[in-house]
């Protein structure tokens, strides 16, 4: 294992099947192989992901001896398992897909800590278990950077910017009309790189620019699905939740007295305060059934970033029994800041204005362990990869008092940061 820390992220990101980071507290994990890999195909949803996985974990809880370490299984879903209109480019992570590495090695600050996982008959002697570790971290330590194919992608935006400005102006139509009170429409940039983009100086760039975010990767073959988002969606930890409500933003300025005023006009901003109220309202409804009370500031605080800053409020409480990270997940997925309100139908309006397929945008991403507890984020600030191709992902909460010429422009903000680090990469 040592020779495998000494390698240094950059390259443990390159070669991770997985991978979930918090750069800021000094925590990361990097799963290499794999000793089970579930996946859900169209149309299996929150429920169905949640029984496959359950029956891992449980397998695992009634093999494990006391004290050993927990089995931690990593994975993403997709936005809407209902979504009519398929994009090929998710063909190879299906509706949903989870991954328990072969070898898992965790990083808290300077001290790291490594899992082997095997699915066993009983047939194994000691010495041939033994012989078999040896050659999986062998095939780790001696592996090389992945080629991944080209897609061939045209270059462009989806929808076209003029076609996405109209669909904001239909949607603004409608909350005026009573239809919603909010929805959010998301926009896809496709881009070709002059060679192959490598995942780990890409991601190295991210964790170092974006150190507050989930820094996360998903490979399936030669695809992968990374990004630094900002949004917690729920963890359980210590029969604990912790959910995050962000939405609202400004960009970030660097001179601080412009700076200090746009963070003055974002709390003062009655549109943002009422699309942020939303998601909190919304969050406390959902997650109240499922707890024992919960806790959160009565006004929002400012989450600052390196090119944007959002409203953000911290919600929390202890669960009630019986209750574990699917549950939670399956209750609050997908949040008005990433969906709509009331959510009753606004998937169904997201289809048709956006024309579009999600995937794993804007959906849950994270971890789940064999005592049911884990942590998932929003899957945002993110991009699908495969070889020298790379489709970016974003979106803007559209409200009675929306612009669409000033949502284009959020979403170019929120496009930045994979741009650019993948134009160093």
């Amino acid at each position: 294992m040592e020779a495998l820390c000494a390698r240094g992220d950059g390259w443990l990101r390159e070669r991770a099947v997985v991978s979930w980071e918090q750069p800021a507290k000094g925590h990361a994990a990097y799963g290499f192989g794999e000793a089970w890999r579930l996946r859900g195909e169209r149309g299996e949803g929150p429920e169905a992901v949640a029984a496959a996985v359950r029956q891992v974990t449980g397998a695992s809880r009634a093999t494990k001896r006391d004290g050993g370490p927990r089995l931690r299984i990593f994975g993403g879903m997709c936005f809407d398992p209902a979504q009519p209109n398929r994009d090929a480019r998710w063909q190879a992570f299906g509706d949903w897909q989870f991954v328990a590495p072969r070898l898992l090695l965790l990083r808290d600050g300077d001290a790291w800590s490594g899992t082997l996982t095997w699915k066993l008959d009983g047939s194994e002697d000691e010495p041939g278990l033994a012989r078999a570790v040896d050659r999986e971290l062998d095939a780790v330590v001696t592996a090389g950077d992945q080629p991944g194919g080209r897609r061939g992608d045209a270059p462009g935006t989806w929808p076209p910017e003029g076609v996405w400005k109209q669909a904001v102006a239909e949607a603004v139509r409608e909350i005026r009309g009573g239809d919603w009170r909010k929805l959010v429409l998301a926009r896809s940039v496709t881009v070709t790189m002059p060679g192959r983009v490598s995942h780990g100086p890409l991601l190295t760039r991210l964790a170092a620019r974006y150190a507050g975010c989930y820094i996360f990767k998903f490979a399936a073959g030669d695809d992968a699905w990374l990004g630094a988002t900002p949004e917690l969606l729920v963890s359980l930890r210590a029969r604990t939740v912790s959910a995050a409500c962000l939405a609202g933003s400004r960009p970030r300025n660097i001179d601080p007295v412009v700076d200090a005023r746009l963070s003055a006009d974002l709390l003062g901003s009655a549109k943002e305060r009422s699309e942020h109220a939303f998601v909190v309202d919304m969050m406390r409804d959902s997650l109240g059934p499922l707890c024992d009370g919960l806790s959160a500031p009565a006004t929002p605080e400012i989450m600052r970033m390196a090119n944007i800053q959002h409203l953000y409020t911290p919600v929390a409480g202890p669960v009630a029994d019986g209750v574990d990270i699917f549950d939670l997940v399956a209750a609050v997925h997908p949040t008005p800041a990433v969906g709509g309100w009331p959510r009753e139908g606004s998937r169904e309006a997201i289809r048709r204005l956006e024309g579009m397929d999600r995937g794993w945008y804007a959906a849950p991403i994270g971890w789940v362990d064999d005592a049911g507890e884990g942590e998932f984020a929003v899957a945002l600030r993110s991009a699908l990869v495969r070889g020298e191709c790379a489709t970016l992902y974003a979106g803007a909460g559209i409200v009675a008092g929306s612009d669409p010429a000033e949502e284009l422009a959020e979403t170019e903000l929120k496009l930045r940061p994979l741009w650019e680090a993948l134009k160093e990469s």
